[in-house]
Parts: C-alpha cells; sequence; structure tokens
C-alpha cells in the first residue's frame, strides 16, 4: 500500500467539474488581478472567521509582512514568538526591522508557553507573534491579558489554523491583526500561492491594502507609503472559493482520523496530539512525538506509508539567526520536539483501510525488537 503525507489529487477531483468552466471564463475575460473572486474570497473567510476586514494577497509570509507592516513595526522593536515554527514567522520580523525574540513552547501543545511570555518582554517590545502550531488553537486568554497589560499588539500567524475555534472564537480574531495562508497543501489550499491578512481594525485594514500594492491610495501611482506588489490573481482566488464551502467538512474529516489515530496508538510509547478543546484543533498535522523518531520514520517508508518532520532543527539554532545570540539547550522543549517530532497522513481523503493500515504499520514497529525499553516522550 501506498500512502502519501497528503493527496491533493483527491481533493482536486471534487472541484474539478465546477472550477474548469470559471477558470476559462477568468481567462477569456482577461480580468486577472484581484477581481470579483478576489473580493469574493476576502468576504467568505471574513465572515468565516467573524472579523470585519479581509486583505488578500500573494502568499502567507507576505501576509505576515502586511501585518507587521501596517502596526508599523521597525527597527530596534522585539517581537516575542516561538522557535519550533516555520521559518516565516521569525524571518518576516527580521525583513521589517525588527528582532525576532524567542519564548520556548509548552511540551503539550508545543505552541508557545504563556508562562514563559511576559518574562521576555523588555521596552522595546512591540507584540507578540503566535503561531496555532499545526491546526491548535494558543491559550489565548493568558496571551490576550499580558498582551493588553503590557499594550502589545497580537499578530496571529494562523497558517494552519483556518477553521479553528475555542468558544465561539475563530482563529483569526484573537488578536490585533492575522495571517493566512493558502499554499496548496493547507487545509484550505490553493492551486499556487495565495494569502491573506485578518483584522478587525479599520485602520489597519486601510494600511494593508495600500501596502499590498505598492503603498498606492485609491488614485494610481501616487505613492502614501514604501510598500510591496503582493495582490493575489483570480485564477488562484476563484479555485479557492470553490474549495472554501468544504473545508469545515474537510476538517471535521481531519478530527476524526486524528481520533481514530489517538485511539489505535493510545497505549503505544508515543505521546499523541491532545485534541484540546472541540474544534479548537483542526489537524493541519497529526503529530506524534517519538523517541526513535527517524527509525520509525524509516520503518514506515518501507510499509509504503510517507511521513514528515516538522521542524528538524528550531530557529534559534538556524545559521541566518545566529546574529541572535542565542546558543543550544537555551530552549529545551523546542530542540527535544525538533528530535522527536513526526508527522502521520491525516488529510481527509484518508480511507478506513488506509489508516488502519498505518496504525497497523505503527504498532508492528513498536513490537518485539523494535520495542524501546524507555518510556514515552513527554
Amino acid at each position: 500500500m501506498n500512502i502519501p503525507l497528503i493527496d491533493l489529487k483527491q481533493q482536486y477531483k471534487k472541484v474539478e467539474k465546477k472550477l474548469l468552466p470559471k477558470l476559462h471564463q477568468i481567462l477569456s475575460e482577461q480580468k486577472l488581478i484581484m477581481g470579483r473572486y478576489c473580493k469574493d474570497l476576502e468576504r467568505m473567510i471574513a465572515d468565516f472567521s467573524g472579523v470585519p476586514y479581509a486583505v488578500s494577497c500573494a502568499n502567507g509570509t507576505d501576509a505576515l509582512i502586511l501585518a507587521l507592516m501596517a502596526l508599523g513595526v521597525k527597527k530596534g522593536d522585539e517581537i516575542i514568538t516561538t522557535p519550533y515554527t516555520f521559518f516565516s514567522t521569525a524571518s518576516t520580523i527580521t525583513l521589517t526591522g525588527g528582532t525576532p525574540v524567542f519564548v520556548d513552547i509548552n511540551p503539550t501543545d508545543m505552541n508557545i508557553d504563556p508562562d514563559l511570555v511576559e518574562r521576555a518582554i523588555t521596552p522595546k517590545t512591540r507584540a507578540i507573534t503566535v503561531v496555532h502550531l499545526f491546526g491548535r488553537l494558543c491559550d489565548m486568554d493568558r496571551i490576550g491579558a499580558i498582551a493588553e497589560k503590557h499594550g502589545l499588539a497580537i499578530i496571529e500567524d494562523m497558517a494552519q489554523s483556518l477553521g479553528a475555534r475555542r468558544k465561539g472564537v475563530a482563529s483569526g480574531a484573537f488578536g490585533d491583526i492575522a495571517a493566512v495562508s493558502f499554499y496548496p497543501t493547507k487545509n484550505l489550499g490553493g492551486i499556487g500561492e495565495g494569502g491573506m491578512v485578518l483584522t478587525k481594525r479599520a485602520d489597519l485594514s486601510e494600511r494593508a491594502k495600500k501596502l499590498r500594492a505598492h503603498g498606492m491610495n485609491d488614485h494610481a501611482y501616487r505613492h502614501e507609503m514604501l510598500g510591496l506588489n503582493s495582490r493575489l490573481d483570480e485564477i488562484k482566488a476563484c479555485a479557492l472559493a470553490e474549495k472554501f464551502p468544504y473545508l469545515e467538512q474537510w476538517n471535521r474529516k481531519r478530527i476524526e482520523n486524528a481520533m481514530y489515530y489517538n485511539s489505535a496508538l493510545g497505549d503505544l510509547p508515543i505521546k499523541i496530539p491532545d485534541n484540546g478543546g472541540k474544534g479548537d484543533h483542526i489537524f493541519h498535522q497529526y503529530v506524534i512525538r517519538v523517541e526513535q523518531r527517524d527509525e520509525l520514520k524509516s520503518f514506515l517508508q518501507q510499509k509504503g506509508i510517507q511521513t514528515g518532520i516538522y521542524y528538524p532543527l528550531p530557529l534559534h539554532l538556524q545559521a541566518c539567526f545566529e546574529y541572535l545570540g542565542y546558543k543550544k539547550g537555551d530552549f529545551r522543549e523546542a530542540e527535544l520536539a525538533s528530535l522527536s517530532s513526526l508527522a502521520l497522513p491525516v488529510y481527509p481523503e484518508l480511507k478506513k483501510v488506509e489508516k488502519e493500515y498505518l496504525a497497523a504499520s505503527v504498532r508492528e514497529f513498536f513490537d518485539k525488537s523494535h520495542r524501546p525499553k524507555g518510556e514515552k516522550v513527554r
């Protein structure tokens, strides 16, 4: 049996018949950039996320840059964030002139540890960038209280969490501004790159709109600020709008698949992901923690099962961030996670027989000669 980490072909088949005529119409009309489909998509995602403003852009990295620029982040500003995340979370802070200040993760959910955030605040701190990693919401009650106490902005990196909710509040509606990614592998993935900025604040929305189009105001070639060329095209927006009605169904299926794994693998010497509360983890990735991570990955590969390592080296140990002065051992939990985390296929189109085969293969690894003597990874 061959089980990929994600199968985009199956998902495309669901929308192909309705999508292709619309793409043909766009090409025939040649209205290609930020047209009606972009506006429709912005309205859909804003309503879905419970915020009044959405600004589409070229990709998720640009969405983070636009969020930081809209907040006015400048040289010397410190932004607190996690070292255990995708590169863009921190690189965008540096690219906009700020300084990433890393805080270790909580081993329970692998999100930024609220207990450590307040200790990292200095007079230079401007904002906190939270990452709802793998689709699991951070502890926004506690982080929100810290931000309010110190007058800090909150940026939500929600590249992996579109649709996650807690107490009726959706990812993207907790902070001042949020960044969405529509990279093809995301829970709502496009047919290419794409991103969006979400915000409850009219001032940030207006700044983001100008910044995505070279800082132009409503009059062509009149530039109020230095901005980017980060506009979403109609073909990508159309595909996303066609997929969007399936998002909640797909998220529910991911949760169902994750709960099957939790039940099937829960007695093994691995740490399985906690679902948290109802709907606050939409399992962009299903990530287990296991001491013999590399051996298990190799074993599953031999069985035809593709897995992923997110992320093999935390950001504070990346060569490009050496100038920050961090060293190995500074963020123990992030470093342990990078050595023990393994993502198993959890995409919505997984068949029952595939899940059963995958679970049986993991159990086979731990049988007899493969069974480790130690305890579960915490």
